[in-house]
């Protein structure tokens, strides 16, 4: 596993700032849950849509755009910029402005994609009302738009993991930092001498019990190498980098709820202080 990619670090911009046509609450959204997508027509640069009333309809084609047939796809029928989708219809927020409008989706559901593809990509759109014009006449639309997608914040302790959202089958590197933990014990570690003791805990489907993975009892992980930290020279730092279904060999029923991880060094009882809990933020 430590052969993975683990430069996981995203180029992001912040999603609002006063003045600015549309953007996302939360501002650092988990895009494995409900967000808002807002738009103020007040503020486009393209002004067809300014002066009418109403409905509009998301149009939406990055990360991926849906194919017909899908439910979710822009437009219908054989001339689909004259008949927007009702289900991509947005609604109407005069609490933030008197033209301010939203559409409410889970990103990673909607667009089909994984967490990553969001916070690497963006969402990109436009606004328009049900019949766009086109086919002859003045098209009726904002111009495109594009909100770039921030993560959410992550508090970092002794252990913590990158990205701050987990999901069952894209890489998630768990660091180590000896240099903060307050065990004096666990200062001046050599490479080989970290090793991470991790079981992860959620629920079979099928029999509604709780089932519990873990490569290694706490006493013999230095005995496994696949948990192995690997040192960072350049920040003194531990990592390991893994696919949790991968990693712990999820069954077809199970459904992860947590990480719970410490670290342990290799031919001694020693162990980091702190021992957190790494949520499953949704799985896919």
């Amino acid at each position: 596993m430590k052969k993975l990619i683990y430069s996981l670090a995203l180029s992001v911009v912040s999603t609002f700032s006063f003045g600015q046509a549309a953007w996302v609450l939360p501002e650092t959204p988990d895009v494995t849950q409900p967000v808002r997508i807002y738009v103020d027509l007040d503020k486009t640069t393209n002004t067809s849509c300014k002066d009418l009333a109403g409905p509009f309809y998301i149009w939406t084609w990055s990360p991926k755009e849906m194919p017909a047939g899908s439910g979710k796809e822009n437009g219908t029928g054989d001339k689909a910029w004259k008949n927007s989708n009702e289900a991509l219809k947005m609604t109407k927020d005069s609490d933030k402005g008197p033209k301010v409008w939203y559409f409410e989706m889970t990103p990673t559901e909607f667009y089909e994609v994984t967490a990553s593809d969001v916070y690497s990509k963006g969402i990109s759109f436009l606004v328009k009302p049900k019949d766009g014009g086109g086919y002859g006449d003045p098209d009726l639309k904002t111009e495109d738009l594009k909100i770039s997608i921030t993560p959410p914040k992550l508090t970092r302790g002794y252990i913590y993991q990158v990205p701050a959202t987990i999901l069952p089958q894209e890489i998630v590197t768990i660091y180590y930092d000896n240099a903060i933990d307050t065990n004096v014990a666990m200062k001046n570690l050599a490479s080989g001498d970290a090793y991470l003791w991790i079981k992860c805990t959620g629920l079979d489907t099928v029999s509604g019990t709780e089932v519990v993975y873990q490569p290694s009892p706490f006493f013999l992980v230095g005995t496994n190498p696949k948990l192995e930290m690997e040192k960072d020279n350049l920040t003194g730092k531990f990592f390991l980098p893994l696919i949790p279904k991968d990693f712990f060999g999820f069954g077809a029923n199970f459904v992860p709820t947590n990480i719970e991880c410490t670290v342990k060094r290799k031919d001694t009882p020693d162990r980091t202080s702190d021992q957190p809990k790494l949520k499953f933020y949704k799985c896919n």
